[in-house]
């Protein structure tokens, strides 16, 4: 592999941009305005910015493409209307985009963004040979576009280690502050325009005729030495380990089929890369690549629909399970069709996976679509078995419900799940936050939504409880402690509440103790130790626990409990305080307590 040298890139850079006038000025008006983004102050931020940059992120691997597309044509002329066609399919994506709060918080349009992003890389793979095939050609192109990855990044890389390593030599010998930005602006440059830029450059333009095949020897070493090797590991670990579970009797892990889809996906990628010499070079391991990766594979597939398969019986389909599930029916499908078919075309591989990536965005057999039905139906299914056990949940069943939930709402649909539960999730499950008369809505608790359906972890559960508490935390200011005056009470103390030990202060002719127990605070006569008064301090626990669990920016007079228990007057203001909540029951895990009292 030869690579190009700096002289010849001016010449190669004028080349491509006649060739990619409108994918240059894409890549730099994109990689121009990300810059800008990147440095501009808050006041000029704008709620469209991402959508923006997603979009200028997602046209150029469509408008290289497109090019090289139209480069195939007999009437070029009569097909320019593409370009036009797409750069308004682009704008329509861009409008599609909701704005950044909601953008944030729904990775329906992130996965959406990802599927078109793969489609449009996938459609360079297959542009040039859609209307005209020929298999060394093809081959050819897609040898050259490797090829030109790697120069590019490696050119690129180069270049933005020089003026980085520049920029650190005048910071230290001129003692001049460079701002940080300025090495990710450099980055974004290099790798928008100047990567583009080089990586177009290196494309022959008559694809077509490119037909003698240059099967190097360092391509034939790397698939030898590195390649075949890492495939034969894999298909040992899954192999060993389909013994394990067939002598356990055990199913399979979720996680295993991650590593059956990375090896049929490096067992593609040796096929492409020895599809026209595999029959003609000297070389056992690659004379018997194929059928033989194809033959042994086929069992592994039944490992991988097992274990997809078992995690949505137990879980339902989430996006990640519905894409598992699409790769492994298209692995079965690619496998057993270069198994069999007489011509075993390569361009199948890039074309189904970009028809696949396009269909499963959008329709109700999207991703996002049957995923949210499926896991509506997850929950009913939950749902109405804790209902059938008098509303007793397997600590298994509580955790599924609460995922469910925080799925939904993440999603903006938890409302599906109203006629099932009978009530309004999103208007009454919302915590919130008050500024200045406007409510602000901050968080979703699932765990409110499952103690309204009065639903409770079944009495052999209770050990594992600890994980659904709600922890809630509120510190004083410093200086506010300061202010604390008698204000008509007689006595004052200052006592720590602890779980792990005993509280023990005095105050006038009592001494405190706190019943974990019950929550309260019981006054002790100092006399006889006999319990004369006890405070409850549960109901005051549960009024904060309804402001949620960031207790920092309440007002402070709400910390304060005001009591009048037969002859004596009691005020406690909480300077500190730590507990947590599990549905209807409390522990104070610590809490440091100012103590007023006067008696009659």
């Amino acid at each position: 592999m030869a690579f190009l040298s700096l002289g010849d890139l001016t010449g190669k850079a004028q080349s491509a941009f006649k060739r990619f006038p409108l994918t240059i000025l894409w890549a730099l008006c994109g990689t121009l305005y990300t810059i800008w983004v990147v440095d501009a102050p808050k006041e000029a931020n704008t709620d469209n910015q991402t959508n923006i940059i997603l979009t200028f992120i997602l046209g150029i691997s469509w408008l290289i493409g497109s090019q090289f597309f139209l480069e195939q044509l007999k009437n070029f002329k009569k097909a320019i209307w593409l370009k036009p066609v797409l750069l308004l399919l682009l704008f329509l994506f861009y409008w599609h985009l909701p704005e950044v709060d909601t953008f944030d918080d729904d990775p329906l349009y992130l996965v959406r963004f990802f599927l078109f992003l793969i489609a449009g890389h996938l459609f360079v793979l297959f542009a040039p040979f859609l209307f005209k095939w020929n298999k060394n050609a093809y081959w050819n192109y897609l040898k050259a576009a490797g090829f030109a990855i790697v120069r590019s990044s490696f050119f690129s890389g180069v270049l933005y280690l020089g003026l980085v390593l520049a920029l650190l030599a005048i910071d230290a010998l001129f003692n001049m502050r460079i701002d940080g930005d300025i090495y990710f602006q450099l980055f974004l440059f290099c790798l928008g325009v100047v990567n583009t830029w080089i990586y177009l450059s290196d494309f022959p333009k008559n694809i077509h005729q490119q037909q003698e095949i240059n099967f190097n020897k360092a391509l034939e070493v790397f698939v030898k030495y590195i390649l075949i090797p890492l495939v034969i590991l894999y298909l040992l670990i899954l192999y060993s380990y389909s013994i394990k579970i067939l002598i356990e009797w055990e199913l399979p892990k979720g996680w295993v089929s991650y590593l059956v889809t990375a090896l049929a996906f490096l067992g593609f990628t040796v096929q492409v890369i020895i599809n026209p010499i595999h029959k003609t070079v000297k070389s056992w391991t690659i004379n018997r690549f194929y059928p033989w990766f194809y033959i042994l594979i086929l069992p592994l597939l039944l490992l991988l629909f097992v274990a997809i398969f078992r995690r949505v019986s137990d879980y339902g389909i989430t996006e990640n399970r519905y894409f598992v599930i699409l790769l492994a029916f298209w692995i079965l499908g690619i496998s057993l069709f270069l198994l069999f078919s007489g011509k075993r075309s390569l361009l199948i591989l890039p074309l189904s996976l970009f028809i696949l990536a396009i269909l499963s965005s959008f329709g109700f057999w999207s991703a996002s679509s049957v995923s949210l039905k499926s896991q509506t139906h997850q929950f009913q299914l939950v749902y109405e078995n804790v209902l059938q056990n008098n509303k007793l949940a397997t600590s298994d069943e509580y955790t599924q419900l609460k995922s469910i939930l925080k799925y939904l709402d993440d999603r903006k649909s938890v409302n599906k799940l109203n006629d099932i539960t009978g009530i309004e999730i999103k208007e009454i499950f919302k915590d919130t936050i008050s500024d200045d008369e406007v409510t602000v809505y901050e968080w979703f608790d699932s765990q409110k939504i499952l103690d309204s359906l009065n639903i409770a972890l079944a009495p052999n559960e209770f050990e594992t409880e600890a994980r659904y508490a709600n922890y809630y935390n509120y510190y004083a200011d410093r200086q506010q402690a300061q202010n604390y005056t008698l204000q008509g009470y007689r006595d004052l103390t200052v006592f720590i509440i602890n779980e792990n030990t005993t509280t023990n202060a005095s105050i006038g002719d009592y001494t405190i103790n706190y019943d974990h127990e019950n929550n309260f605070l019981c006054l002790l006569s100092l006399k006889d130790s006999v319990t004369l008064h006890e405070i409850q301090l549960r109901p005051k626990l549960l009024d904060l626990s309804k402001t949620g669990p960031n207790l920092y920016d309440i007002d402070p007079k709400e910390m304060i409990m005001e009591v009048e228990h037969e002859n004596i007057s009691v005020k406690i203001i909480f300077d500190e305080l730590n507990f947590h909540k599990i549905r209807d029951s409390l522990r104070l895990n610590s809490a440091r307590v100012f103590l007023f009292l006067k008696q009659e």
